[in-house]
């Protein structure tokens, strides 16, 4: 590539990475005058949880605990990146959403960057590339149709991970582990070119990196290795040892962290009690051909030709859409996480499809306008999304904002209140507590709540006053609650007003207060 090429390359990354942020910067200036923006919009549940597990790191701790449960625990070495954005906040003094944010945009960056790279090796011509890299880089389903017609959301709506805008839109692990399979793809299936010591150098790197970042990464990328290897065999009719012996050794220490983690979730009961309500199921193949749009539809003449081609980089494509393919539907509690990047061998498949397949088919002068279109066309749903990201903003979503009263609270609680004591909150504040001030909570987050339904119910229940007197003291020892928090969120369950007891209130700012438990 020329210098020319890599500055388009870097100017059009640039765009992208400030398109994605601004959302953000419109939610900020859209706060309303008595709420402060928290910072997150796509899933701010899952938001949350990741600016408590960095909140952990900027208090020194190399081991995560979940926070979303009442239950004490030893807590294990696993969620090292988010434990280390928070040790980065530590020592620089900035605030955990500037790291989170910061972190995004560098990994999103990073990302496309390698995209093009990768797209580089597969194509010559560089209209083509460009063309690719845009399909890469924005493309996505029907979600834009389908959701405004039916109300039923499809994984481009809601399925990050598996879409390049939409895993740079929502946070820094997505888009940084994408771009580590990537590189491992880079440094050893590089087309006509076996790996030497230095790629198998930078493909361990990469994949200890994907470990600590996404373990469950690790698997989508060495059985597209091993299909690909496979499908090589089958055409030359003889094995590249040096090949399959490298990424054999490379998977082997790839694996060695996240079966590292895995062990050491399951000796935590805690944990181990968190990891099997952690269930993922993949949607439907349906829901997929809808999500990938007018992926699916080029990646169909894509796909003949790289069958019939058969050169190292077509069988790649194909063997990461079979490997995929197959293992989202795999008896894996997972499933779901297997698609990351999916739409990465769809959109170069697609691409081939449509430069070599149906544009060759247009008369000359229909061709650059007919490639808009399809472009246009298959980043709807990104428009879409984000539209509806500042359109909740403008309407003040409560899970955006906090309140009068509640930045002050949540300060008070992480100044003058220990982090291994637990907070009865709405179900709503149960997902900021952690987050914000770092005591534990009876009920924040579906998997990270230990035994997360019977205890949203008690909650919600609690602050209902559907309880006794003898079931609401069970309740509060059996969760071992040392404050009560009540604002906005915890009296609408009650509909005005909720029973505190005796309490003496130790906090009070504009409608929140805290209430001690157990002090008369």
């Amino acid at each position: 590539m020329e210098r020319k090429e890599w500055r388009w390359v870097a100017l059009v990354t640039l765009a992208l990475v400030i398109v994605s942020s601004l959302p953000y910067v419109l939610a900020w200036a859209a706060a309303p005058e008595d709420a402060q923006f928290t910072g997150l919009l796509v899933n701010p549940l899952d938001g949350h949880s990741y600016i408590a597990k960095m909140r952990q790191g900027l208090e020194g701790s190399w081991r995560f605990h979940l926070v979303f449960t009442p239950e004490p625990h030893a807590g294990a070495p696993v969620f090292l990146f988010y434990l280390v954005l928070g040790h980065l906040a530590r020592w620089t003094g900035l605030p955990l959403v500037a790291i989170y944010h910061a972190g995004r945009v560098l990994a999103g960056a990073a990302l496309l960057v390698l995209l093009y790279r990768l797209v580089t090796l597969l194509m010559d011509d560089r209209r083509q590339r460009r063309f690719t890299f845009f399909l890469l880089a924005l493309s996505s389903g029907l979600g834009w149709l389908v959701a405004p017609l039916t109300g039923y959301l499809t994984a481009d709506l809601w399925v990050p991970e598996a879409f390049t805008f939409y895993s740079i839109l929502y946070n820094p692990h997505f888009p940084l582990a994408i771009g580590l399979m990537l590189v491992v793809f880079i440094a050893l299936a590089r087309p006509g070119r076996p790996p030497g010591w230095r790629e198998g150098f930078v493909a361990v790197a990469a994949s200890l990196g994907l470990g600590i970042v996404q373990p469950f990464g690790v698997i989508p990328v060495y059985a597209t290795l091993a299909v690909w290897l496979a499908l090589r065999w089958l055409r030359d009719r003889r094995l590249d040892r040096r090949t399959a012996g490298v990424t054999a050794l490379v998977g082997l220490a790839a694996v060695a962290y996240p079966l590292y983690g895995m062990l050491a979730i399951e000796a935590d009961p805690v944990l181990a009690a968190w990891n099997a309500q952690n269930q993922t199921p993949s949607p439907p193949v349906w829901d997929w051909l809808l999500s990938l749009g007018v992926l699916a539809a080029l990646a169909i003449p894509g796909l003949a030709l790289a069958l019939r081609r058969r050169s190292d980089g077509d069988l790649l494509l194909v063997a990461w859409v079979l490997a995929v393919g197959v293992g989202m539907y795999a008896p894996l509690a997972l499933q779901r996480r297997l698609a990351l990047g999916v739409q990465t061998p769809a959109a170069i498949l697609a691409a081939m499809g449509w430069w070599e397949a149906v544009r060759p088919r247009l008369r000359a002068r229909r061709r650059g306008p007919a490639g808009g279109v399809v472009l246009g066309f298959s980043a709807l749903t990104h428009g879409f999304l984000m539209g509806m990201l500042v359109l909740a903003a403008l309407q003040g979503e409560p899970r955006f904002y906090l309140r009068t009263g509640e930045p002050q609270a949540f300060e008070w609680l992480r100044e003058q209140v220990s982090h291994d004591q637990v907070v009865l909150c709405a179900p709503q504040n149960g997902m900021f507590v952690p987050a914000w001030a770092g005591q534990r909570v009876v009920y924040g987050h579906p998997f990270e709540t230990v035994d997360a339904e019977r205890r949203e119910v008690q909650v919600e229940a609690y602050f209902a006053g559907a309880m006794s007197t003898a079931e609401r003291e069970s309740f509060l020892q059996e969760n071992r609650v040392g404050y009560v928090l009540v604002g906005p969120r915890e009296r609408v369950l009650k509909g005005g007003g909720v029973e505190t007891g005796d309490w003496p209130v130790v906090f009070e700012a504009g409608d929140v207060r805290i209430y001690q438990v157990g002090e008369r």
